[in-house]
């Protein structure tokens, strides 16, 4: 929050609109990459990090997969029966 902006309930505080709840369910191992990641950027939270993610203002891209490799990935990404 910017210093001296006073956060009042139901007025948005960095953007246009106000927050909406999610649920996200991930592995140990996740949550712990996902605050490394948020803290290396200079976030202040994990949520941060995901509002950036959704709002296209931080890109995802694969490690050390090729175009076409990448392509393939997400290919298998929309058609696999996925618990997830």
């Amino acid at each position: 929050m910017p210093k001296g902006k006073k956060r009042m309930r139901g007025e948005p505080v960095y953007h246009d609109e106000l927050k909406k709840s999610l649920n996200l369910t991930v592995t140990p191992t996740g949550a712990e990459g996902l605050e490394a990641l948020a803290q290396e950027l200079g976030f202040r939270s994990k949520s941060e990090l995901v509002d950036r993610i959704g709002r296209r203002l931080l890109s995802v891209s694969p490690v050390g997969l090729t175009q076409e490799d990448w392509q393939e990935l997400s290919k298998s990404f929309r058609t696999a029966d996925c618990p997830c």
